[in-house]
């Protein structure tokens, strides 16, 4: 009969066996140390979210407080809203027109507007009558209106006798 080859010893494992073995036993290792570490700072950046978070709220809640709901007065808030319109006026469109309008001949002593009645005075003096009646037509174009020469006097005491004169317009503020 034929010997069935059963061998009931067993054989020993070979060196290969026990490199892969050890090489699968190192990489889970490594593998758990990883993990740990990456838990580590998954745990410190929530900590510091956290922390922000409750700063926020904080600067928040210390910006409510001291923002009460009526920070200033009836006369104050008034005040402000007439401020704000002088800020939105676009005084330099009022200025350039009043420049691009007097002449050579033309000499401005004053520019005093009112923002509130949009209204503006000027004083002057011109070389004759009509280069003071010119700049009065040359004031009538946009931004200015209703454009008005309020007195005029020849000043007898200077040799060249200008025209002293007071004009007064309304204007448009563009807004």
């Amino acid at each position: 009969m034929r010997d069935p080859g059963l061998d009931f010893q067993p054989r020993r494992p070979g060196l290969l066996t026990v490199v892969l073995l050890l090489a699968g036993v190192l990489l889970c290792a490594d593998a758990w140390l990883e993990d740990r570490n990456l838990q580590g700072q998954l745990d410190e950046a929530a900590a510091r979210l956290a922390q922000a978070k409750r700063r926020a709220d904080r600067l928040d809640a210390g910006r409510r407080d001291s923002q009460p709901e009526n920070v200033f007065s009836a006369e104050e808030a008034k005040a402000l809203r007439q401020t704000m319109g002088l800020i939105r006026v676009d005084w330099e469109r009022l200025f350039r027109s009043i420049e691009d309008a007097t002449g050579e001949d033309v000499a401005l002593l004053a520019i005093r507007p009112s923002a509130s009645g949009k209204s503006v005075q000027l004083s002057g003096e011109a070389r004759n009558m009509a280069a003071a009646l010119a700049f009065v037509d040359a004031l009538r174009r946009e931004p200015l209106s209703n454009v008005v020469l309020l007195s005029h006097q020849i000043r007898q005491s200077d040799p060249q006798q200008p025209i002293l004169f007071e004009i007064s317009a309304t204007w448009s503020t563009g807004s």
